[in-house]
């Protein structure tokens, strides 16, 4: 039995932690460069406003499914573990395995973008910051190949870092911050430029927004989950969602958002590649720059760290429970942590972080949306069609509930061609696999009767 010891702030802690990382410090640049000037607003406010309606949902679920593992666990649970939600919960941990690595490669490519301030040779060229990328990652595998009691306390660090930084980038915007430069509109008019970018600007923004379901997960161990967990969403959601829109407000009056975009080919300029370095030196000056570097760096491999060690227990855990591919279940001999779990999403990690920053977060997007958010939407319309209560109960409903599947829908369709490709292929290939593993155990649906 876990021990219910994370109370409201605890939750609320998990959530934004998850949340912030190293995201929106690399993201920035390319919410900007799909929404020009002040309309790059519009995608900060458009994504709090789909991560609240989402969130509102996870809050039901896990509300009702505590401590069942997040996802996997409500799908389960919902849709039944001999029927359809075996197939659900196969499918999720599934696409975690293409979905993790490229969290983890977004990270990576983050981590060397900003290394590039303190060591200009890794910005000369993309081989250079794609060298020093998987150099990261295979670094953060080598660290986590050991017993989980060396590794314990990376959370805290990760915390302290995420939000220091963020506040360091905030009050270094804001001293010499120009109101009329931050508000001036830009030339392709309000109509225009928003139907221009705002689809890709959403999807960039909700990857920053995304892990605000992060303690629905751990519900066994939060102390009365029915008005935690919600209380713990919505809160993490409006924090970060303030955190994020006063910092990008903030770069605007700072710095002329024309010098921060991408290029046609995708590269950043030096000011996009590493803009929280750049204000605090415009600020502070360069000692202080390279403080606030060194954290960026360190809230970037502390957050590749975490998710790395969090998401090679996903499909360990299932494959525990009989409902995942059987080699996910081993673990190392010595050590007794799931090897085969950890190797396959950091390995798979590796070329992934050969791609642009935006290639990656349109594919991560595109390859959890099918399952994960959407397949959630709908058992919550199931477990409402059946009359369960569950302790807590969505405001408005279904009106949040549809908005977050509308919006999830259109994110799908805005990541562009290659990543919707990439996101139903996966998916297709996880079909023929459970359908293959389920006909040689004779499972849902080929079990024999009687």
């Amino acid at each position: 039995m876990l021990i219910r010891g994370v109370a409201l702030r605890g939750a609320i802690a998990i959530n934004v932690i998850t949340m912030i990382g190293i995201g929106p410090l690399i993201t920035v640049p390319l919410v900007l460069g799909a929404l020009h000037g002040p309309y790059s607003l519009a995608g900060w406010l458009a994504g709090a406003l789909l991560a609240l309606c989402d969130g509102l949902v996870w809050a039901e679920l896990g509300s009702l499914f505590p401590g069942s593992g997040g996802t996997y666990g409500f799908l389960r649970s919902v849709f039944g573990a001999r029927r359809w939600g075996a197939l659900l919960a196969f499918l999720f941990v599934w696409q975690t395995i293409f979905y993790a690595p490229l969290i983890q490669a977004s990270g990576y490519v983050g981590f060397a973008n900003y290394a590039a301030y303190l060591v200009p040779w890794v910005g000369t060229s993309p081989q250079h910051v794609q060298i020093v990328a998987i150099g990261v990652g295979v670094l953060t595998v080598a660290a986590l190949y050991r017993g989980i009691g060396s590794i314990a306390g990376i959370g805290r660090v990760l915390a302290v870092a995420a939000i220091a930084t963020l506040l360091i980038v905030i009050v270094a915007a804001f001293a010499h911050f120009a109101p009329a430069q931050a508000f001036a509109l830009p030339r392709d008019g309000f109509g225009g430029g928003l139907a221009a970018g705002f689809g890709q600007a959403l999807v960039i923004a909700m990857y920053d927004y995304v892990g605000y379901g992060a303690s629905s997960a751990i519900g066994d161990e939060v102390i009365d989950p029915a008005k935690t967990l919600p209380r713990s969403i919505v809160v993490s959601i409006l924090l970060v969602g303030a955190l994020y829109l006063t910092m990008q407000v903030g770069i605007l009056g700072a710095v002329p958002w024309r010098d921060v975009i991408p290029a046609a080919n995708g590269t950043l300029p030096p000011l996009g590649a590493h803009i929280a370095s750049s204000l605090v030196e415009r600020a502070f000056g360069g000692v202080a720059a390279t403080i606030a570097t060194l954290l960026v760096l360190t809230t970037a491999f502390a957050s590749v760290f975490g998710n790395l060690l969090a998401f090679s227990r996903i499909p360990f855990a299932a494959a525990v429970d009989g409902a995942f591919l059987r080699p996910f279940a081993r673990v190392d001999a010595v050590h007794r942590f799931p090897n085969v779990s950890l190797l396959t999403i950091g390995a798979l990690a590796l070329p992934a972080s050969l791609f642009t920053l935006d290639q990656i977060i349109n594919a991560l997007t595109a390859g959890i949306v099918l399952v994960q958010p959407i397949a959630q939407i709908f058992a919550l319309f199931a477990l409402r069609r059946r009359g369960v209560r569950a302790p807590y109960r969505m405001w408005l409903f279904p009106l949040p509930a549809l908005v977050a599947l509308g919006g999830w829908t259109y994110l799908f369709w805005s990541s562009g061609a290659g990543a919707m490709l990439f996101g139903t292929v996966t998916v297709a290939a996880g079909v023929a696999v459970f359908a293959v593993r389920a006909a040689k155990l004779r499972e849902w649906p080929f079990a024999v009767s009687g």
